[in-house]
């Protein structure tokens, strides 16, 4: 009942507090990060094959077809 009686008494220090502590969880609210929602990006696979001075067939002969199967287990 003093907590009561000593709010009664001073209103003016029950609203300072009050704007203290609203005033420290707005900074708090915009320093911690927020980790709520998880990266949900798909991963993205680039393969670049050059071979200056080769014809497209024997570019894929020797290296695409080889890539293609070293790659294939991955998924998409």
């Amino acid at each position: 009942m003093n907590l009561i009686r000593i709010a009664i008494d001073r209103p003016i220090a029950v609203v300072a507090a009050v704007l203290i502590a609203l005033l420290f969880g707005a900074i708090a609210l915009s320093r911690i990060p927020i980790q709520l929602a998880p990266d949900v990006r798909k991963p993205i696979v680039v393969v670049e094959t050059e071979w200056p001075g080769a014809a497209p067939s024997e570019i894929e002969r020797e290296i695409v077809n080889l890539q293609e199967e070293a790659l294939r287990g991955l998924e998409g």
